[in-house]
């Protein structure tokens, strides 16, 4: 993938986001790190514990059980939100444009948050689980796409 030279990128998962600029040429990304942010959900057990609430029919002695609430869910969705947020402020300030890597699972997250024209704005949509790596590689990566 062509990626322009001062273009911004995003690479983010369900619990880490990484800002990074190009300061190499279109074939070849040489990406600096900006700025970075994780978040750390802490394990179900101490967040609540309580088993999911039953149901009781009216009649006859059958039971069933409502479904539980999965916190790290919740917590994962309101990340992807705030990276939503974050890029609807960073796309205008993007002389050469931005583009959104992000976990397949993340990435429906974010797109469900953006406005429409934030999204069509963007350089693209790449659907892939970068966050762990390091700069270089991840230069490398999106040179092959």
């Amino acid at each position: 993938m062509k990626l322009p030279h001062d273009a911004l990128v995003v690479v983010a998962d369900g619990g880490r986001m990484a800002l990074y600029r190009n300061r190499g040429n279109a074939f070849a990304p040489d990406l600096e790190l900006i700025e970075q942010e994780a978040v750390a959900f802490p394990r179900t057990s101490e967040i609540g514990a309580d088993r999911p609430g039953r149901a009781f029919e009216s009649s006859g002695s059958r039971r069933s059980a409502y479904e539980g609430i999965d916190i790290h869910d919740k917590a994962e969705e309101g990340f992807c939100r705030s990276i939503a947020d974050r890029i609807a402020i960073l796309l205008p300030q993007a002389k050469a444009g931005l583009l959104l890597v992000a976990a397949p699972r993340a990435l429906g997250m974010i797109r469900s948050h953006l406005a429409e024209d934030v999204r069509s704005a963007l350089l693209g949509e790449i659907g892939k689980d970068y966050a762990g790596m390091s700069p270089a590689d991840i230069g490398k990566a999106l040179a092959k796409l």
